[in-house]
C-alpha cells in the first residue's frame, strides 16, 4: 500500500511538472511594422532536449510558411517571437512570425 501511494504521489507530481512548464517569450522586430495591406502569420515548433539539443531551422521554416501564405511574395513589417516552454529535460520550442502582405 505504502508502495503505491509512492507511485500514485510520483505520478501526480510528473502530471503537474509537464502540465505547468515554464515559459520564456523572447521576440525581436525584423523590420518596421507600419505597410498597407493584409496581415498574416504563421509559426513552426519542434523539441529540444536538456537545453543542449535545440532544434534547428526553425525561424526559416516560420518565415516559409509565411511566404506561402503572401500570393505576391511582398511581405513588410515582419515582427518574430521565439517562445520556449520548459519540461525539466524536453523543452518546446515555437516560433511565431507575422507580417503584412503587400
Amino acid at each position: 500500500m505504502k508502495r503505491i501511494n509512492s507511485i500514485i504521489l510520483a505520478a501526480l507530481l510528473a502530471g503537474c511538472v509537464q502540465a505547468y512548464g515554464c515559459v520564456f517569450v523572447q521576440s525581436s522586430a525584423i523590420s518596421d511594422r507600419a505597410g498597407a495591406g493584409n496581415p498574416i502569420s504563421s509559426s513552426a515548433s519542434d523539441l529540444g532536449f536538456l537545453r543542449l539539443v535545440a532544434p534547428q531551422g526553425l525561424t526559416q521554416t516560420a518565415l516559409a510558411n509565411l511566404l506561402s501564405n503572401c500570393a505576391s511574395g511582398k511581405v513588410s513589417g515582419v515582427t518574430t517571437e521565439l517562445s520556449m516552454r520548459d519540461f525539466v529535460i524536453v523543452q518546446s520550442y515555437t516560433v511565431s512570425v507575422s507580417g503584412v502582405c503587400n
